[in-house]
C-alpha cells in the first residue's frame, strides 16, 4: 500500500490505525486532490481485488452525518422542567414580550442564533448549482464556527433567483436570529443583499470582506516581512482585486501605499510581467498559471481549497470569520471598517517568526481576533 502510494501522481499520506475488534484493519489515506484520489482508489482495486479492499471515501461518511446537529439547553430532568415548556409556560414569555419586545433576546435563543446562509452562486470552482447541492460546503463552515465561537449555527442554503430574495429571506428569519452569514455567495449579491437590509435589525457579514480579505491583508504584510522588504516601501500588486471586496483598503490601511490593482481579465497576462522589475509581492485572487518568475506570490483565490501539503497556510476567510462574528454578536454592534484592521493587527500579531499566517486551529486565534474586534466596534460606537 506504501508502494502505491508511493506512485501516486500527487501527494498522498498514509496513517495505519489500530486493528479493531474485528481484526480488521483500517488505514487512511489523504491525497490532495480529486484526482490523485480517484487514482489511488482504482490503483488500490486493481493491484490488491476488490475482494479483499473495502474502499470508502470518508468526505461522504462526514457528510452522511449531517455534520451538525442540535443540543437541549433547558433542563428536562423533571417533571417540573418539562412543565416550564409546555404551551401555558410559554403564554407567560409571549405576552412578556408582546409588551417588552426589547427582551426578546434576553428570554430566547435568538442571541446566539446565526443564520449560515448560501444562494449557492458561488460554490468553491462549481458554476451556478441548486441550493440543495451547497448543503456539504454551508455545513462544514457551520461545523467551524460553531467549533470556533459556540454560537448555534443554522446552515441554510436558499434557493434564491436574486440579490432581492437572498436579502426578502434574511428578513423573514430576523425573529429567530441574531445575525446572518453569507457564504458561498458571489460578491455582487452580497453587497445588493446588504444594501436592501440597511434597516434590518439583524448583524450582515460575508465570507469574503469579514474573512478572506481580512486574511489576504495580514498574510501579504507577513510575507513582506518574511522577505525583509519594508512594508511602507514594498511595490504590490494586486491580481483580480474584485475578488477579494475590500482586500484593497484593508492593504493600505495595514501599510502598503504603493498598491496597483491588476485585472488580468481586462489587461492580459504580459503587463503584468512587464512590472515585474518593479514588484515585491503578488497578491493574486486570480490563479494564475504562470506568474512572472523570481517575485513573491500570495495565492489567495477565494474559491480554490489550498494544497494538500498546505491545507491550514494560505489566507482562509475562517482565519477572521469567527473572531468578527463572536465580536458583533457579543456587542450587538455592525462590524465596521474599524474591526476589519484591528482583525489584520491581530492575525499579523498572532504570526509567529517564519509563518505567513497562524494555523487555524491555533487555540489563541479567534479569542484575539474577537478582542481586537470588540474593542474597535465599543470605540465607533462611542462606549468604552
Amino acid at each position: 500500500m506504501d508502494a502505491i502510494a508511493a506512485d501516486a501522481p500527487g501527494a498522498v499520506s498514509t496513517q495505519t490505525c489500530p486493528p479493531d475488534i474485528t481484526g480488521a484493519h483500517r488505514v487512511l489515506l489523504d491525497a490532495d486532490s480529486g484526482s490523485t484520489l480517484s487514482w489511488l482508489t482504482g490503483t488500490l482495486r486493481d493491484r490488491l481485488g476488490a475482494d479483499l479492499l473495502l474502499c470508502e471515501d470518508l468526505v461522504f461518511a462526514a457528510a452522511s452525518t449531517g455534520k451538525l446537529s442540535q443540543s437541549i439547553r433547558a433542563s428536562t430532568a423533571s417533571d417540573h422542567d418539562v412543565a416550564l415548556l409546555d404551551a401555558d409556560a410559554d403564554r407567560r414569555v409571549i405576552r412578556h414580550l408582546v409588551d417588552h419586545p426589547e427582551h426578546i433576546n434576553r428570554y430566547t435563543g435568538r442571541a446566539h442564533r446565526v443564520a449560515l446562509m448560501s444562494d449557492a452562486s458561488a460554490v468553491l470552482d462549481f458554476d451556478r448549482l441548486p441550493a440543495s447541492a451547497a448543503l456539504p460546503a454551508v455545513e462544514s463552515q457551520a461545523v467551524h464556527l460553531r467549533r470556533t465561537t459556540g454560537l448555534d449555527i443554522l446552515p441554510l442554503p436558499v434557493a434564491a433567483d436574486s440579490a432581492g430574495d437572498l436579502a426578502a429571506t434574511v428578513r423573514l428569519l430576523a425573529p429567530g436570529v441574531i445575525a446572518a452569514v453569507f457564504i458561498h455567495t458571489r460578491l455582487d449579491h452580497v453587497h445588493a443583499a446588504r444594501a436592501a437590509l440597511t434597516d434590518c435589525p439583524v448583524l450582515l457579514l460575508d465570507s469574503i470582506n469579514d474573512g478572506l480579505a481580512i486574511a489576504t491583508a495580514a498574510a501579504a504584510y507577513t510575507a513582506l516581512r518574511l522577505h525583509d522588504i519594508d512594508v511602507r516601501q514594498a511595490r504590490v500588486v494586486c491580481v483580480s482585486p474584485n475578488r477579494g471586496g475590500d482586500l484593497g483598503g484593508l492593504l493600505i490601511a495595514s501599510g502598503i501605499a504603493d498598491l496597483t490593482l491588476y485585472d488580468p481579465l481586462a489587461q492580459g497576462i504580459q503587463p503584468l510581467h512587464q512590472l515585474a522589475d518593479r514588484t515585491d509581492l503578488i497578491v493574486d485572487l486570480f490563479g494564475l498559471l504562470a506568474p512572472p518568475a523570481g517575485i513573491p506570490v500570495l495565492h489567495a483565490r477565494p474559491e480554490t481549497p489550498p494544497p494538500f501539503a498546505a491545507a491550514t497556510t494560505g489566507p482562509r476567510p475562517l482565519h477572521a470569520l469567527p473572531g468578527l462574528l463572536a465580536a458583533t454578536v457579543a456587542t450587538g454592534k455592525p462590524i465596521t471598517a474599524h474591526a476589519r484592521i484591528a482583525a489584520v493587527r491581530a492575525l499579523i500579531e498572532q504570526t509567529q517568526p517564519g509563518q505567513t499566517l497562524p494555523p487555524l486551529d491555533h487555540p489563541g486565534l479567534t479569542p484575539a481576533v474577537t478582542s481586537a474586534a470588540v474593542t474597535a466596534l465599543m470605540r465607533d460606537a462611542g462606549e468604552n
